[in-house]
Order: structure tokens, then sequence, then C-alpha cells
């Protein structure tokens, strides 16, 4: 209830902003409809035809050193009814202020938190604090109610087992430099729920399932350094509180060798997430590491080229052979046309794929198509002796009669041996407008 409260709070205040000196709204809706036997019929070959709606609208307003940001969606079925054949999304909600008293910037209200190992969406306040002669420190704190899942106002669960809070200091006095401390406190609650347990006498009994809060706890280092504008390097080490250990460690490298050649290499640990106070630590969990290399070169014609190699390690075994995971990526592109090929092999299973694009101007700035071809063979298991094959297309057109709209039609298409044959339509339109006062 209070949640609701502060929704409708922030929706009152916003009127208040009407008379804004930003005004930014884009908008668009899509229909996509698709064919599928309804395994619920008569006939089990009986085929249903969908007709589903997605609108997305942004909206943003500004006036002095106060705003109102919300970015949501509704979908609605509107031939064959699936579930309850309407639902909604608020992603974000909120009221900020920027630079309010040349030192505090703060939003409340529904948003999504990024700060270092502090991630996800809350109902609450963001506040940040900047001081220095160049404001070049800056701490920043945030605390509230979990959103709902499905990132509505419909249902939320007990505050007091589903919040998040934390903080981050962050340091600029370097130049071209960016050094950040974070800490977040996750806790969450899953809905109880009936189920059927057999008791010592192989008995079937209904028993309620009350699981404990679960409880993520992490403190984190990112930094992010820029030299001479050509090479950059980056990484995290993120750290969890509760289980004592090293949970992702990451470094970042790419280094510009000479003009329009660039090299790249990371290596990234990780320990797979597992939250404080749930059934999955019965289960043994080991890390796996990353290591990644490549190169792209930029032709006069403005043509990319790129090549990546990736090792996944698994285990840390002796025999890394049996147990680690190689991915080999190349290809080119520019804004036109692009073509790329991919090789999975070792642990995870053998596959290839090729994507292939092309894009052209039809009519300069009013009408312009697009066409996506995509196919892989892979096999379904180690003991598998055939290879499986899939086939999938795009093909689009754009019309812009004037900047600020346009209309899409997609057709989509896809051919498996799950589906002989899957194809599917999109059309949509797309409106933008700014206006400054």
């Amino acid at each position: 209830m209070r949640i609701k409260i502060l929704a409708v709070l922030i929706l009152f205040l916003s009127t208040g902003l009407l008379r804004s000196q930003s005004f930014n709204l884009r908008f668009s809706t899509y229909f996509y409809s698709w064919q599928r036997i309804d395994s619920t019929a008569d006939n089990s070959t009986e085929k249903t035809t969908h007709l589903r709606g997605y609108q997305n609208l942004l909206f943003d307003a500004s006036k002095d050193k106060w705003g109102f940001n919300t970015l949501m969606q509704t979908e609605e079925d509107v031939i064959k009814k699936i579930d309850g054949g309407f639902n909604y999304r608020f992603y974000n909600l909120y009221i900020r202020g920027t630079n309010l008293f040349n030192h505090l910037d703060a939003k409340i209200g529904r948003q999504y938190i990024f700060s270092g190992v502090g991630k996800g969406a809350v109902d609450g306040l963001y506040l940040k604090f900047k001081t220095g002669k160049n404001r070049e420190y800056q701490v920043a704190g945030y605390g509230g109610g979990l959103t709902p899942l499905d990132y509505s106002f419909k249902y939320y669960p007990s505050l007091k087992y589903n919040f998040m809070f934390g903080g981050q200091f962050s340091y600029f006095g370097v130049r071209d430099l960016e050094v950040g401390l974070s800490y977040t406190n996750k806790h969450s609650k899953p809905d109880p729920y009936y189920t059927f347990r057999v008791d010592s006498l192989l008995n079937t009994k209904q028993v309620w399932i009350d699981l404990d809060p679960l409880s993520q706890q992490y403190a984190g280092l990112d930094f992010n350094y820029t030299y001479k504008l050509k090479h950059n390097f980056f990484g995290k080490v993120y750290y969890d509180i509760n289980l004592k250990r090293l949970y992702r460690g990451e470094v970042n490298a790419r280094v510009m060798v000479i003009d329009n050649l660039n090299v790249n290499a990371s290596y990234i640990y990780h320990q797979p997430q597992i939250s404080y106070n749930t059934i999955f630590w019965v289960f043994e969990s080991k890390p796996n590491q990353e290591i990644e290399g490549g190169a792209d070169y930029t032709l006069k014609n403005g043509i990319n080229l790129y090549a990546t190699v990736s090792d996944v390690l698994y285990n840390n075994a002796a025999d890394t052979l049996k147990n680690s995971s190689l991915k080999i990526v190349v290809g080119f592109n520019n804004p036109s046309y692009g073509l790329s090929y991919v090789k999975y092999t070792g642990y995870t299973g053998e596959s290839d794929g090729l994507t292939g694009y092309f894009y052209r101007q039809i009519l300069k700035d009013k009408l312009s198509g697009s066409v996506s071809i995509s196919y892989s063979s892979y096999r379904l298991s180690e003991f598998s002796t055939d290879k499986v094959n899939s086939l999938a297309g795009i093909l689009g057109i754009t019309y812009r009669p004037f900047p600020q709209l346009s209309v899409d039609a997609q057709g989509q298409f896809i051919k498996n041996p799950v589906y002989q044959y899957d194809t599917r339509f999109l059309v949509g339109i797309n409106y933008w407008l700014f206006k400054k006062f």
C-alpha cells in the first residue's frame, strides 16, 4: 500500500512539470502475428492464429532542476487471448532533482539501480552527493523495496523480506581515470506454496513450503582508464561477504597498435552466484575462468575486419582439453552489410554458425530495407552422430515520411527439426517528439 501511495504521489507531482522547459516523448506500437498448433483443441493438428499488440512509451519532462521520467509498456491479445489477455509494465516512474544545493542529485520512485555491485529494480530513493573542486568525489546511496517481477503495481511482497540498499564512492580526480568502491545488501523471499512430498512410509501428502529469505551481500571495486583517447583499460573485483569468497574478477585491455588496428585481451574469473540460505548450497559448485584475445582492423572504405578467440576453463582441471570450451569468431561489417562466422568446440559441445545482414536506403531518408540470414549446425548431445541444421531469416522495410515518424514491417521465419516452418509477421509505428521551450 505504501508503494501504491508513492506511485500516486509521483503522478500528482509530475503534473506540475506540464509547463516544462523541455519535453521528450517516444511512443511505439507494434503488432505481432503468428500461428501455432493448439494442444488443447480436439484436433491435435488444429492451428490457431494469434495477433498481439505492444505499446512502449518513454516520457521525460524537465523544468529548472527538476524532472519526471517514465518508461512503460502495455501488451494485449487482439485475437485469441493468452492468459489474461492484457498486461502492463512500468520500468521507470520517478521524479529527479539535479544539482540541488549545487551538490546533490536525487531520484524517488521506480528506477533501475546501476551502482557497482548494486544492480536491480527498486521502488525507493537514490541520492548522489558531489563534492570537491571539480566534483571529483561522489558518494551515492540508495534503498527501497524490490520491484515486483512483472514490473506492475498489482502485488507487492512484504517489504520486511524484499528490499535492497547500498552505496558507492567514486573518484574522478585523475584525468581519464574512474575508480569506484561499492556495497549492496539485497534480500528476497520466494512466495510460499503448497506441493506434494513423500513421507518415510512412502505416502504422498500435501505440505506447505515457506522458505527463508534469500540474502546477497557484496562489495566491489571498479576502475576504468583511457590513455591518450586510444588505449582503454577497465576491470572489476567483486566479493561475496556472506560466503566470504571472491565471486567475480575481470580485467580488460584494448590497445591501438597502429592507426585503424586495435588488439584486445581480457580475463574473467566467475564463481556461480548462490544466494545465502538457499537449497542450492547442497550442490557442489566450482568457478570457471574465461580468457579472450582478438583484433580488429578498419579499412579505408570503412569495412571493419575482426577476429576473437576465447576459451572458458571449467573446474581448474589438469586436462583442460576435456574441460574447456573454445569459441572462435571471425567476420567483417560496416553500417550497410556484414558477415560473421562463429564456432564452438570442447566441453560445451560443437556448433557452427554463419550470420549475414544487408541494409540499403531505397529513397534517401524516406525508405530503407534490410535482410538478414543465419544458419547453424550443431549436435544435440555428445552421443549424437548427426548434426542438426537450423535456418532463420528476417526481411524488413522502414518508411519514414518525416524524421519524427517511422513505420516498420518485418517478416521472420525459422526452419529446424522442431519446426518444419515457423513464420511470423510484425508491423509497428514509432513516433518521437522533443521540444525545448
